[in-house]
Formats: C-alpha cells, sequence, structure tokens
C-alpha cells in the first residue's frame, strides 16, 4: 500500500481485502516498510553492530523513500532479537517514473539536436514517431 493512502482508501483495501478475497487483514503496512522487513528477516546482524538502509521506491507515477535501521536487542538471560526500526518515510505524489522517461527524452533529443549533421533542421520532439522511439 502506499504511505500516501487516505484514511478512506486504507479502509477500501481493508474492506476489500477481508469481503471479497476473504482475507483476515491483522494490519496494514506501506510497501517500502514490506521490503524492508523481508530485507531484515535475510540480513545476519552482528552483536553491537546497526546497519542503516535507504529503501526507494519509485513507481509510475509515485516516488517513495524509507530508512530503516538494523540491529540486535538482547533478550535476558542469553538470547538475542533482529530489530528493525523506521527512521524517517517520504513521499512525493508529483514525481515517477513517468516524469524520469520525459527529462530523459527530452535531454536526449536536446543532445540529438545538437549534432552537427541536424544543424538548420527542427527539433526531433516536433516528429511524433522518432519522439517515441527516443
Amino acid at each position: 500500500m502506499p504511505s500516501w493512502f487516505t484514511y478512506d482508501q486504507r479502509q477500501l483495501l481493508r474492506d476489500a481485502a477481508e469481503g471479497l478475497a476473504g482475507f483476515n487483514v491483522q494490519q496494514l503496512i506501506h510497501e517500502n516498510v514490506a521490503a524492508a522487513t523481508m530485507f531484515g528477516i535475510d540480513q545476519k546482524l552482528e552483536a553491537n553492530k546497526t546497519l542503516t538502509v535507504l529503501f526507494y521506491n519509485m513507481g509510475g507515477m509515485d516516488a517513495e523513500a524509507t530508512v530503516v535501521r538494523y540491529s540486535l536487542i538482547d533478550i535476558p538471560p542469553k538470547k538475542t532479537a533482529p530489530y528493525i526500526e523506521i527512521l524517517a518515510e517520504a513521499s512525493r505524489r508529483d514525481i515517477g517514473a513517468t516524469d524520469v522517461d520525459l527529462a530523459l527524452v527530452r535531454l536526449l533529443a536536446a543532445k540529438f539536436d545538437a549534432l552537427p549533421e541536424r544543424e538548420g533542421k527542427g527539433s526531433v520532439l516536433a516528429n511524433v514517431r522518432a519522439t517515441k522511439r527516443l
């Protein structure tokens, strides 16, 4: 679930999972937190050491980042357990892979248009087929 979902969107997701799919929903977590949890399960941490990781998820229309710290905690008498701490989360709904694609197309078009053999010709962006190929 994206971190920017509103309460109503979260409730709709929960209702669909329980009512339509028949799941018993215990808790909803963000996509990056789910990825961070799975990453933490696979880690072999050393005592008295921490590992801090940035999880970055760029979707088609949004981007999310989560900073997570992994460590071991002592459980008396002689046990340890992994500890996952979410330090920060941020998301932007106005920046996504589509925006990056468009920026790359503009950059490539500018480089292409600057070639000596293109001097005096219009921008490649004026040609729909050429723009799609970029």
